[in-house]
């Protein structure tokens, strides 16, 4: 380094000044300490950085946002802790719908209009037998407004001797896969095609581009993850849903 400065009311003269050679050992450990422990917190971050890396899109790793996230939700669980009723939760998929005849060759989602088949009202009869069986009893029933979970909802009730009142909740449909939907695999899925690229890149928080045929904005798996816990925690969890 050089330093500047008058001498004698004369010319300025450039003198060399040495580093301290303690100050430049201690930034040398700062930094050395800094390195580990920017890495741990990006690791498992604690609840007042989770924010902020969750909002910070392409600037961090899929995996450090979904770190971020874990940690957000660990926090939540741990103060809600004891406020919390135990339940019981059966999660149960639709009968076969028409639109999964055509699952093998088309994309997939939301769909909210397609009915089930004759196969798929077969099997929602069959599975209320089997719960009338076990001797399952419930305490509520629901059910996307997706007209293939409505129906198996009220086939299997009525055969299972439910008499709850199905209580429809769009926050259970199927995630949307935007401008996605009701297009050949194929093409969608083509090798080195923007959709892989995507996925590739941002994992469970890669969102589908456009809106669905039924007019609903792409979804990713991280948005799904988020509306679904908003249910159970106020449905199943809090006790406001009865």
């Amino acid at each position: 380094e050089l330093a500047a400065g008058p001498r004698g009311g004369g010319p300025l003269v450039l003198e060399p000044v040495m580093p301290n050679p303690l100050s430049a050992r201690l930034a040398r450990l700062a930094l050395a300490a800094a390195i580990p422990l920017a890495s741990a917190l990006l690791a498992s971050p604690p609840w007042w950085l989770t924010r902020a890396l969750l909002a910070s899109g392409r600037l961090v790793s899929p995996q450090r946002r979904l770190a971020a996230w874990d940690a957000l939700q660990r926090r939540a669980d741990q103060k809600a802790r004891g406020s919390r009723r135990r339940v019981r939760v059966l999660l149960i998929r639709h009968g076969e719908s028409e639109a999964n005849l055509q699952a093998g060759q088309i994309v997939g989602g939301r769909d909210v209009a397609t009915p089930l088949s004759a196969t798929g009202e077969e099997q929602a009869r069959l599975l209320g037998e089997r719960l009338l069986r076990d001797g399952l009893r419930v305490d509520a029933v629901y059910a996307s407004h997706a007209v293939r979970a409505r129906k198996t909802a009220d086939i299997a009730c009525a055969a299972a001797a439910i008499r709850q009142r199905v209580r429809i909740e769009p926050r259970l449909v199927e995630f949307s896969q935007g401008s996605l939907e009701r297009r050949w695999r194929a093409e969608v899925y083509a090798a080195g095609g923007p959709v892989l690229r995507g996925i590739a890149a941002h994992s469970l928080f890669y969102r589908p581009p456009g809106r669905s045929p039924d007019g609903d904005l792409g979804e990713s798996q991280w948005d799904v993850e988020r509306r679904m816990r908003s249910f159970i925690e106020a449905e199943l969890l809090s006790g406001e849903g009865g």
